[in-house]
């Protein structure tokens, strides 16, 4: 509740005590990584997702967060290699490919860019499908 209220200091004091009571929650570690991500401290982000993959490595959104969080301090590399994990994981993740896609724009990449937007318009991402659609590109 405390994150929907834009509360992350509160949200990150909830999820510190989840952790305490059940420090083999994965979601817990994730979502107060989110909650560090929002206040832009990345690398206690990529700490929390890391926590989270370490106890879940089948966790699909914590790859694709912390890739998130790689693209954010500009490591293109290692943000793509997430997003990779994150959609094999689940292929049917679209913020994944739309995420992907950004971070090859950054590298400079536009192909890669717009294929995975691509991907991501027909999995139903809005961003990439207004995107496409304000280009003149089908998808």
């Amino acid at each position: 509740a405390y994150v929907k209220l834009g509360n992350m200091q509160q949200a990150i004091k909830d999820y510190d005590k989840a952790i305490e009571l059940k420090p083999q929650d994965a979601e817990a570690y994730s979502n107060r990584g989110i909650a560090y991500a929002d206040l832009g401290n990345m690398q206690q982000a990529i700490k929390d997702y890391d926590s989270a993959i370490k106890l879940n490595p089948q966790f699909a959104e914590a790859y694709s967060n912390r890739g998130y969080a790689y693209a954010d301090l500009g490591n293109m590399q290692q943000a793509i290699k997430d997003f990779d994990k994150a959609i094999e994981l689940n292929p049917q993740y679209a913020d994944a490919y739309y995420n992907r896609g950004v971070a090859y724009n950054e590298s400079g990449n536009y192909k890669m860019f717009i294929q995975n937007l691509k991907v991501a318009a027909k999995l139903g991402s809005e961003n990439a499908q207004n995107y496409l659609r304000s280009n003149g590109i089908e998808y």
